[in-house]
């Protein structure tokens, strides 16, 4: 009988892979149904705003010279929830600006949507990471059962 080793990838390396595409990390420590789950959910809810809304809602800050960079992603907050959906943000935020921009309140729900999904992926790459620090026997510690270690009852 031969004894593979198994590989384990970095916490960092898995919360990064998992921040640009959403439910990767999952998908590096061998947790496919919760990385596909996680990762459609984030892509569905991202995509659902970007229709509701058009491409526009996804509008990045402009950095100008001699104000402060924080200011000027303060001023268009909902950008750093758009950011954290990764790549899809980050694509979004290229072609966005491009796109005629509107003023009607469905783009406000679109806006809201993109930016929950980057907030979920945001809890995602927490876990993740944080599932990759476990032992490959704790990883999956939702399908353990639970375990007494007290005296049992007569």
């Amino acid at each position: 009988m031969s004894s593979r080793r198994r590989f384990r990838v970095p916490a960092p390396i898995v919360a990064l892979v998992n921040w640009l595409v959403p439910g990767a990390g999952y998908l590096l420590i061998g947790q496919t149904a919760r990385g596909l789950t996680i990762g459609l959910t984030i892509v569905v809810l991202f995509v659902a705003g970007i229709l509701i809304g058009g491409v526009h809602v996804v509008d990045p800050p402009t950095f100008v010279r001699g104000t402060s960079p924080v200011a000027s992603v303060l001023v268009k907050a909902p950008y750093i929830g758009q950011f954290l959906a990764g790549a899809l943000g980050i694509f979004a935020g290229w072609i966005g600006p491009t796109q005629p921009a509107s003023h009607a309140r469905v783009s406000d729900i679109g806006t809201l949507y993109t930016a929950v999904a980057g907030m979920l992926n945001l809890m995602a790459t927490i876990d993740a990471g944080y599932r990759a620090t476990l032992a490959p026997a704790d990883a999956n510690d939702d399908d353990a059962q639970p375990t007494h270690n007290g005296p049992e009852a007569a």
